[in-house]
């Protein structure tokens, strides 16, 4: 009786696994580098993949994504840094691998990091 039972149980997990939304993962990308990547996420049923983009000003810093649970930041731009005028976008969407588009240009990501550096030591020494 016990074997009549576990088969359905093991098919209906295999089957919420297999249903469950994947998210691309990268904790810190500049450009097209991402620096922390990690194998992609299974998303809880309550959770959305997510992409964050920091700006400065109009320029492009650095951008993160994942698996989220927070649907009221979706789809909103925040400005955290009145100093330096950083703002960060957050979108989400709910279909497989869909945050954070497949790799760009290398060499916008090196160009990239000279002046991040720079603007960083400028605040550290402020």
């Amino acid at each position: 009786m016990s074997r009549v039972l576990l088969l359905p149980l093991a098919l209906l997990l295999l089957w919420a696994q297999a249903e469950a939304l994947i998210c691309r993962v990268c904790k810190f990308k500049v450009g097209a580098m991402c620096f922390r990547s990690e194998q992609p996420c299974r998303a809880n049923p309550d959770e959305y993949c997510d992409t964050t983009k920091a700006y400065l000003g109009q320029l492009p810093l650095f951008s993160k994504f994942g698996c989220s649970r927070r649907r009221e930041h979706c789809n909103v731009t925040e400005k955290k840094d009145d100093i330096f005028e950083i703002s960060y976008n957050r979108t989400c969407c709910e279909t497989d691998l869909c945050n954070a588009a497949g790799p760009g240009p290398q060499v916008a990501g090196l160009l990239l990091l000279p002046g991040l550096g720079a603007l960083l030591g400028w605040g550290l020494l402020r």
